[in-house]
């Protein structure tokens, strides 16, 4: 797919209410301010990362490797 990473504030996981009821796991979401800030975060990183592509000032790492094992 050839995904740029748009650095460490841009990726993340977790599970919120994971064990809890599926009716009600909504509310742990709710009330998870810190899981919330991480996903405004990855937005923000992620959004920033989009403006600097657009730009030409986000290079890719990779740029000028080539795959020795092509799908």
């Amino acid at each position: 797919m050839h995904l740029i990473s748009a650095g460490r504030f841009g990726e993340m996981d977790g599970y919120v209410g994971y064990m809890e009821q599926y009716a009600t796991s909504h509310h742990d979401l709710d009330e998870d301010r810190a899981f919330q800030q991480e996903v405004l975060n990855a937005a923000r990183a992620l959004g920033h990362a989009v403006k600097l592509a657009r730009s030409g000032r986000l290079e890719h790492p990779g740029a000028g490797l080539s795959d020795p094992v092509p799908k």
